[in-house]
């Protein structure tokens, strides 16, 4: 099973992005299309194929993050940027040392305890908007996309983490495997 966890902006927060996305530009050029809202969403870490025979670990790993995790609160969708082949928006704040840093790491550490082999590289919080397949004309369009993005949403607060199960595909789907709470308090 391909497998992520992540996290879930509420409704309202995608769909004042997704008004402003067709207020500022409507459709995207030829080539690029829109990542449908409902499958918006943060990753905190990819996990890649897993047995499922593993997923019972990876929840018990998920648990014992979310207990030393407040729910994240007052973020927002601003900013716009490209990785080759998809636009994304910013999620903020989520610089090193903030509260959604320290979750991102701690769901890191847990997979890999997990024995999951998780990418080391610096984490990115962002919610992929475009996708495209990539080329110097379409990533060019891209950039020029994010650079003529002028957003900055509302604030919202998360206050769980999901394990995901992602079909890909012409049609891809996400299905919760997992949705678990962050409880501490303080």
């Amino acid at each position: 099973m391909r497998l992520f966890v992540g996290m879930n902006p509420p409704a309202e927060a995608c769909t004042d992005a997704a008004e402003a996305l067709d207020r500022q530009v409507g459709q995207p050029a030829p080539g690029m299309r829109w990542v449908p809202q409902e499958r918006w969403h943060v990753t905190l870490a990819f996990l890649g194929e897993v047995d499922s025979d593993r997923i019972p670990r990876l929840i018990e790993g998920l648990q014992s993050v979310a207990a030393d995790h407040a729910p994240l609160t007052a973020l927002t969708l601003a900013d716009a940027g490209t990785f080759r082949g998809s636009l994304w928006l910013g999620v903020h704040p989520t610089e090193r040392h903030s509260p959604a840093d320290h979750l991102a790491r701690g769901v890191q550490r847990a997979m890999r305890a997990a024995g999951i082999a998780v990418e080391r590289r610096p984490w990115r919080a962002h919610l992929t908007i475009a996708r495209w397949r990539s080329s110097p004309e379409l990533d060019r369009r891209g950039h020029d996309l994010a650079e003529g993005l002028d957003y900055a949403g509302p604030t919202f607060d998360i206050d769980a983490i999901r394990l995901v199960h992602s079909v890909t595909g012409p049609n891809p789907t996400y299905s919760d495997l997992a949705v678990v709470a962050l409880r501490a308090r303080g």
